[in-house]
């Protein structure tokens, strides 16, 4: 589908109007006959389906402006033919149009200028000038100057110069080439009015195959500013858009309608049952029933303004009731609404019969019986008290219950929360000391381990001293009985033997100042071992401490919870007595406070 917007030039009146004024109004006058059918084309649809004769709908249309403008002895052909006669003249046009459309009720004449002439468009009268109509019109290019233009190697001038290509409408392909013609004059060349006429009813032929929908642009005030009308413009560029005209032709047949059950609702006291009885049935559908009733109540209701059309001797047609709505000529509904109440003053008579003979009745019996009612009336009173003082002294012992039980179930669930609360401090406690001692444990027994492993170091490297001390003891003995021998035998050897043998012991010499050395070293790291057995030791004992002081701390908070644990109960003890006594109080309060307020309304019920 294709969604396509016009927008139209406007109706065009100013003080001196041309031929490009009178070309624009005349597409206006195209477009509002259009919208003229599109409107009655609605209206009629709407009347068909309510089931209304279409004869009814009078309107008038703009079929008068256009043929004056188009038609055979319009203003289009007169100036067509005023552009081929030679020397043709504006003020010949002028007087040839007015002469050949002096029954036209559009068309007028201008009494002070030869050349002017005014048409009665459906916006309103326009005076126009008719200097340069005729050259306007002729506003052609000759025909051998187009041919040659045809035939041109320029592109533009060749294909677009008849700007052909601007418009929406299909051209006719090219015929075949045929054997040459008789060449055509300049004389009865195609006038600017005709090619325009032509584009208006190619845009006219398009327009009735879619769908219309108008919107219509109002200024309302010539300032441009906000929450400001003025009216006289206003009405004025209605009535130039044709609104007032679609409205006159949509209210042209029956001016007022209302839907069917409101008709019955509003004017049901009109209808006169015995003379205009309803068609309708009960087997009927409600809506056709309903229509049949409308019927009957508005021939009863619009009876006095019936009149007889003296041409077919029938009544003129005053209202029509269709499926749904009810539709009135003008005065018909003004008349139904002034009548309206006429018919509700039999039924106002019988309320006032009514309520008079109980007013009546009153007074007569009333004198007789004042004093059995007025103790009927204090015995129903105090009755009436009594069981309203039971009721509310049973309606506040169960909000003194509910009360209690509200407070009790608060208090259980406040020492539940508080319980749970003390049960995870305590348990949090817990936890954290039984962390704490385990982590005391953990290091105790890393210690120990520590400190057995030290104490194997120290075993193994004691056993490693002690025996390199025996090996070197051994050493320095073997050493000793060597040297003892060797001296034994140095005295009997040369000298070489004796200087070998004391190269030799100086050698044993330094190895055993090396064993004294590292025997000093095995003892410095003994030391060391022993130093760290007790600080190890040390840390073991600190350790028992703190886990025992943990302990006591603990024991202290169990102390603590159990005294916190006996004061909130003594709390809640003294609570409860002093809720009781304050419930006593209030009950006390209210009984007596019920007890004056009823003995007050019986004395003044008693007076």
């Amino acid at each position: 589908g294709i969604i396509g917007l016009l927008d139209i030039f406007g109706f065009e009146s100013f003080v001196r109007n041309r031929f490009e004024q009178l070309c624009i109004n005349y597409c206006n006058e195209k477009l509002q006959a259009k919208f003229t059918e599109d409107i009655f084309r609605s209206v009629q649809e709407e009347y068909e389906r309510e089931g209304i004769p279409l004869d009814e709908i009078t309107y008038d249309d703009n079929t008068d402006v256009l043929d004056l403008i188009e038609g055979k002895t319009g203003l289009l052909a007169m100036l067509n033919e005023e552009c081929v006669r030679p020397k043709g003249t504006d003020q010949a046009f002028v007087q040839k149009a007015i002469a050949g459309n002096k029954k036209s009720p559009c068309l007028f004449e201008n009494k002070i200028n030869r050349n002017g002439f005014g048409i009665h468009h459906y916006a309103g009268k326009v005076m126009y000038d008719a200097e340069g109509f005729v050259e306007s019109n002729q506003d052609t290019l000759p025909t051998d100057l187009s041919e040659a233009a045809l035939l041109s190697s320029n592109e533009i001038l060749a294909k677009h110069m008849t700007n052909d290509a601007c418009t929406n409408f299909k051209t006719a392909d090219a015929p075949e080439k045929k054997a040459p013609k008789r060449a055509k004059s300049n004389l009865v060349a195609a006038t600017v009015w005709t090619k325009y006429k032509g584009q208006l009813m190619s845009l006219m032929t398009m327009l009735k195959k879619t769908q219309s929908r108008y919107i219509r642009c109002i200024k309302p005030n010539k300032a441009k500013k906000p929450v400001l009308m003025e009216h006289v413009s206003t009405i004025e560029q209605l009535r130039c858009a044709g609104v007032v005209a679609a409205v006159t032709l949509s209210r042209s047949a029956f001016p007022n309608r209302m839907e069917n059950d409101v008709v019955r609702f509003k004017f049901w006291q009109l209808w006169d049952t015995d003379k205009f009885p309803s068609k309708g049935t009960k087997d009927m559908p409600p809506q056709q029933k309903l229509q049949y009733d409308c019927q009957a109540i508005l021939e009863s209701a619009l009876k006095p303004l019936e009149e007889i059309n003296p041409k077919t001797g029938k009544p003129y047609t005053i209202f029509c009731v269709g499926k749904t709505r009810s539709y009135f000529k003008m005065g018909a509904l003004e008349f139904l609404e002034s009548h309206r109440s006429a018919g509700l003053e039999v039924h106002a008579i019988q309320i006032q019969k009514v309520a008079r003979a109980v007013l009546a009745k009153k007074r007569v019996f009333g004198s007789q019986n004042a004093r059995k009612n007025a103790i009927f009336i204090i015995q129903k009173f105090a009755r009436r008290m009594n069981a309203k003082m039971q009721a509310l002294k049973e309606v506040e012992k169960a909000k003194v219950q509910q009360k209690k039980r509200l407070e009790k179930q608060k208090r259980e669930q406040e020492e539940r929360e508080w319980k749970e609360k003390l049960d995870a401090e305590m348990e949090e406690a817990q936890y954290s000391a039984n962390k704490e001692y385990k982590k005391y444990e953990e290091r105790l027994s890393e210690l120990k381990e520590q400190l057995a492993e030290a104490q194997a170091r120290y075993e193994e490297r004691l056993a490693e001293v002690q025996e390199r001390v025996e090996t070197t003891t051994e050493e320095k003995d073997d050493l000793k009985n060597k040297l003892e021998t060797e001296v034994k035998f140095a005295a009997a050897e040369p000298a070489k033997l004796a200087a070998a043998q004391k190269t030799k012991l100086e050698e044993s010499g330094k190895l055993i100042a090396f064993l004294q050395k590292e025997n000093k070293k095995l003892k410095s790291s003994h030391d060391k071992a022993k130093k760290e057995y007790k600080k190890v030791k040390e840390t073991n004992e600190r350790l028992v401490a703190a886990n025992e002081a943990a302990g006591q701390s603990f024991d202290m908070l169990q102390n603590q919870s159990k005294k916190m644990g006996t004061n909130t109960d003594q709390i809640n003890k003294n609570i409860e007595k002093f809720k009781k006594e304050n419930a006593k109080l209030r009950e006390d309060l209210k009984a007596r406070q019920a007890f004056y307020n009823a003995e007050a309304q019986i004395r003044l019920q008693y007076q």
